[in-house]
């Protein structure tokens, strides 16, 4: 084993000629700047149309909120807590609730959740309207 002391950080590292980080047991070197990282996309986490305070884009502007663990009929569930009123957090009712990317409406729905269940009809379904508009008769509307 050959030691080697780290002039950027001033620590001591071991180092190990011939293996691999793998065989080593350590991590290989960051490499963000070159893509190689993957990131993630973070999705909203409405319950139903509601902002929920457990999403990841939640975010309280007063820095109050934690998430606590609680037993529930025996499992552990996460819950948002808010050390303003000391119980559990409201989520987008809350004056000082906020999101990430915008999406809180003002009566505390997500913009993010109606619009996954607006859909655009069908083109079949499109043109069955259009035909049914086209079938009246103008004489019929005067």
């Amino acid at each position: 084993m050959l030691v080697m002391k780290n002039e950027h950080s001033g620590s001591y590292r071991h180092h190990h000629t011939g293996l691999t980080h793998h065989q080593r047991g350590t991590r290989p070197p960051h490499h963000g700047e070159h893509g190689l990282d993957k990131e993630k996309k973070v999705m909203p986490q409405p319950i139903g149309d509601k902002c929920n305070p457990l999403c990841p884009l939640f975010v309280c502007t007063r820095n109050a909120m934690f998430i606590a663990s609680k037993p529930v009929k025996g499992r552990i569930i996460k819950i948002a807590q808010c050390r303003l009123t000391g119980g559990d957090c409201i989520g987008g009712e809350c004056q000082y609730a906020s999101c990430k990317v915008n999406s809180l409406l003002p009566d505390g729905r997500c913009a993010k959740a109606l619009e996954k269940k607006h859909t655009r009809p069908s083109d079949e379904e499109f043109f069955k309207e259009m035909l049914k508009v086209e079938e009246y008769d103008v004489s019929e509307f005067r």
